[in-house]
């Protein structure tokens, strides 16, 4: 992912690389609303493949391609939806002990560079978890957004 392209963008290079297409995104005839979050699309589009009697999509291309409208549909209002998809705005999920998580917002833009900040983080915390999300739809709490990477200390940085 690069900061010069929008999230909406990203999030059609995502839905590819799960096997959909823009057409799983653009043909589903689903109206997103101001009050829609990624879970409540997938539902939505789900629902209207199946009043279509066609079968529903694979779970990883719903739930992409309700990544890229949510993102379309903040890109069109930023001020009401303001840092929910911006490009390049990475957070950052630290996995203390206890079952317990924070999240923070990561000041790179590069996702490689995401990393290096983000394991120093994790470091300093002395974890041995964390993962790095992408915002969408509006979710900021911990494990919400795309899953773009996962750091285990025996292991590193895995998708």
């Amino acid at each position: 992912m690069t900061s010069s392209q929008s999230s909406s963008e990203q999030f059609g290079q995502h839905l590819k690389s799960v096997g959909g297409s823009e057409a799983d995104a653009d043909g589903s005839a689903y109206g997103v609303t101001e009050e829609d979050t990624v879970e409540s699309v997938v539902s939505g589009l789900r629902m209207k493949q199946q009043e279509h009697g066609n079968l529903a999509s694979e779970p990883s291309i719903l739930h992409a391609s309700a990544q890229v409208l949510i993102s379309r549909r903040d890109e069109k209002d930023p001020a009401h939806h303001a840092g929910t998809s911006q490009p390049g705005t990475y957070q950052l999920d630290i996995h203390l002990g206890g079952g317990h998580s924070t999240r923070e917002s990561i000041p790179e833009k590069d996702l490689e560079a995401a990393q290096i900040w983000a394991q120093g983080r994790i470091d300093a915390e002395g974890a041995d978890f964390g993962a790095i999300y992408f915002p969408s739809g509006g979710g900021t709490a911990p494990g919400t957004g795309a899953l773009e990477c996962t750091y285990d200390r025996a292991v590193g940085w895995y998708r």
